[in-house]
């Protein structure tokens, strides 16, 4: 890494894990200038300012500089608050309707931080299981809401309190059909004997136990790095959900699911990027992690730092128009041959699956 990225990952690394960045040089206002940059473009900003709160007044940037991260922290704030009080009216109304959700990713990991309401959040991921799914869907029917989705992916959208809400019946998707069958059947065998919930504004809501939450959260991962790049903020949800769930989690069961889905190359890789750039003690892992895992770390974390949260920044994001489109589609299929070995089921079927998506654009 060079200084800047060095920088950055001293104070992100203080951020995460709540302990003073050891900083030995002064930092100039162009470099926190490009730290800013970078922290916006990871959407790591609102924890960042915890970070720079710790170092000592010599190393701090200026006032001016200062009041940037101060007001979009303010705004990460009060746009938490707001997204809690939706979350809370929402388990509230679905509660009288005998109907329990699943809150997914998000705020669901959200308490994992050292200071939760400085993560920033972005749309409201519900799972209801699927003998409750049609009745929910019913339900926000009833109540207005404009419900639009595909039938076939049993994922829905609609708008809640000025949030997008996601409706999902799968609670990960997989494009290879038999990993998608056995997803599901782990993740019922696990509602089945186990239940875990989240605490937001003294109301508890349900959110998947330890190891059905650990699966999906890799699976969600795994969906980004093949597709359009994984980002920082989702490694160090990954990185503290671990680190505050580790004792939960069956070890041995673990490893046994993550191998028939497929996600144990994808949790290696991640866990490479989390020890090497962001501090997690190795003894956190829960299984070795070698040097191949290591060099393909290396190949993920530089599409990160290169295109920004989730390949928002890369240029096959941008599809406006056909030829756009189909650069993207072949961008994203050299990406699943750079990360063929973390899936070869998924790597192989996701570029068939965007297919119909590229058939639908040329039809119009």
């Amino acid at each position: 890494m060079n200084r800047l990225e060095n920088l950055f990952f001293a104070l992100l690394r203080s951020a995460i894990w709540n302990t003073p960045a050891k900083i030995e040089h002064i930092i100039s206002d162009e470099e926190w200038n490009e730290i800013y940059a970078i922290s916006k473009e990871q959407t790591v900003s609102g924890i960042m300012l915890d970070a720079i709160a710790m170092l000592p007044n010599e190393y701090k940037p200026d006032t001016n500089q200062r009041l940037q991260w101060i007001v979009l922290q303010k705004i990460i704030e009060k746009q938490n608050k707001k997204m809690n009080n939706a979350l809370t009216s929402l388990d509230a109304e679905l509660k009288k309707e005998h109907l329990t959700l699943y809150l997914l990713k998000g705020q669901g990991v959200a308490h994992n931080y050292p200071i939760p309401e400085h993560r920033i959040c972005g749309d409201i991921d519900i799972y209801f299981a699927p003998q409750d799914f049609d009745k929910a869907i019913e339900y926000f029917t009833s109540r207005g809401h404009n419900i639009e989705g595909n039938p076939d992916d049993a994922d829905y959208e609609t708008e809640y309190m000025g949030f997008k809400l996601e409706i999902h019946k799968k609670c990960a998707t997989f494009y290879t059909k038999r990993l998608q069958k056995r997803y599901n059947e782990i993740i019922s065998s696990i509602l089945k004997t186990s239940s875990a919930e989240t605490t937001i504004d003294e109301i508890h809501i349900a959110v998947l136990p330890p190891l059905a939450n650990s699966l999906q959260l890799l699976s969600h991962m795994l969906r980004h790095i093949i597709f359009s790049g994984l980002g920082l903020r989702q490694v160090c949800d990954w990185i503290l959900f671990v680190y505050k769930h580790q004792k939960d989690i069956d070890k041995g069961l673990f490893i046994k699911y993550a191998k028939e889905l497929q996600l144990l190359e994808t949790y290696k890789v991640v866990t490479a990027i989390a020890t090497d750039y962001l501090g997690m003690p190795k003894e956190y892992a829960l299984c070795e992690i070698s040097k191949r895992d290591k060099n393909m770390a290396k190949k993920a974390f530089r599409i990160i730092m290169t295109y920004g949260n989730f390949g928002q920044y890369g240029e096959h994001s941008i599809t406006t128009t056909r030829l756009e489109y189909l650069k993207a589609y072949f961008w994203k299929v050299k990406n699943c041959i750079r990360f063929h070995r973390l899936s070869k089921s998924e790597t192989w079927n996701y570029p068939i699956w965007q297919l119909h998506s590229l058939k639908d654009m040329f039809k119009k």
